[in-house]
């Protein structure tokens, strides 16, 4: 390995200028901030699931932190990372990341959209499709649009998540940059137009004439209520893909759910961690089961990508556990006296640490 560098930023966005954007919802709050310089970032904080019926209001305090680790963690792995670093903006704390698409006509483009182009079963905000979203149907569109070049990329990313138990890497935490034109954008706009219409009507009841609606008809499924999978397909085979992103939203992960009396218990419990360990899942499911991180790495091995999967391993030969310790012992002792209630406690970090070894090993172990 390399020499680790840790250089973690707390920035304080308080006077930063908040743009308009159109969110694609979650529990997280997010805000897409402007910089003095122009520059514009995106600022996250911690989960907070609302109380229901029959669940208690929960908040997954530290969250936050858990993107910068992995951003520090995977580049001195020698990953591509999105950077994270720690951020308050005014009485909120939480991890500022920057813009990944630099230009206007530069895009974002999710594993999701390709995946909904090719599988009109799987609906991302229809749970009950989840099982659809698989190692499978991700074969289909490498081949289907010309992307095998990024299997590489793809293995990194999922054999990083191994190592830090993320639990969220959705069709939309993986994704491609490219370059767009007139067409995908219009097409972008015309689908985000459907989304705020359809909050108030459905679509094929829309009060226009008919002629309109039989030119909406074109592009849109008006019983489904949704862009027909062609346009989808068209759309992305118009954008120009230019490199695969960098691993950004990784923050289901590294226990960030546990609260503290779970902590001190696995700290205390070699039997109750290594299980722990082994019942995290990957989003990911393979032919439509959901499987752990090391059951989902392990039939990767076993199958015809062994090759590139053990290529896209070498990232963990700078493995040492030094790394992580470095990591979290410089993690938080330059934040603020106002925000030290956010410091992740030692036996947190002894824990996470502990999580990281232990995974890191389990993998090591899987691919050898």
């Amino acid at each position: 390995m390399s020499e680790i560098k840790i250089d973690i930023q707390f920035i304080d966005a308080s006077d930063w200028q908040v743009q308009f954007w159109l969110s694609s919802g979650g529990t997280r709050a997010k805000k897409i901030l402007q910089a003095p310089d122009g520059k514009e970032y995106f600022f996250k904080c911690s989960e907070k699931k609302p109380a229901t019926e029959t669940k208690l209001a929960k908040e997954y305090k530290y969250e936050f932190w858990n993107e910068i680790i992995a951003y520090q963690l995977g580049k001195n792995l020698g990953l591509n990372m999105l950077r994270y670093d720690v951020a308050i903006f005014k009485d909120e704390i939480g991890c500022l990341s920057p813009k990944m698409n630099k230009t206007d006509d530069e895009e974002l483009i999710e594993v999701g959209r390709f995946m909904i182009a090719l599988n009109e079963n799987f609906l991302p905000e229809d749970n009950s499709t989840r099982k659809e979203y698989t190692f499978q149907l991700l074969e289909e569109i490498i081949k289907e649009f010309n992307l095998s070049k990024y299997w590489e990329l793809f293995f990194q990313t999922l054999l990083f998540d191994a190592i830090i138990g993320n639990t969220d890497r959705h069709q939309e935490n993986w994704a491609f940059l490219g370059k767009t034109s007139q067409f995908v954008r219009h097409i972008d706009i015309l689908d985000n137009q459907l989304k705020e219409i359809k909050k108030t009507h459905k679509l094929k009841d829309l009060p226009v004439a008919w002629y309109v609606k039989k030119f909406i008809g074109i592009f849109v499924d008006l019983e489904k209520e949704k862009l027909k999978p062609g346009v989808i397909q068209s759309q992305l085979f118009f954008t120009n893909i230019k490199s695969f992103a960098p691993i950004y939203d990784s923050g289901s992960s590294l226990a960030r759910e546990l609260t503290d009396e779970r902590v001190e218990q696995l700290l205390n419990d070699k039997i109750a961690l290594e299980k722990y360990i082994n019942n995290g899942s990957a989003e990911l499911h393979w032919n439509k089961e959901k499987l752990n991180h090391f059951s989902l790495v392990e039939n990767l091995v076993k199958s015809s990508y062994i090759e590139v999967v053990t290529k896209s391993a070498e990232f963990l030969a700078d493995w040492n556990e030094d790394l992580i310790s470095l990591i979290l012992n410089n993690l938080d002792k330059d934040l603020p006296e106002k925000w030290h209630d956010f410091r992740i406690p030692n036996n947190r970090k002894n824990l996470i640490t502990k999580i990281v070894s232990l995974r890191s090993e389990k993998l090591i172990n899987l691919l050898k």
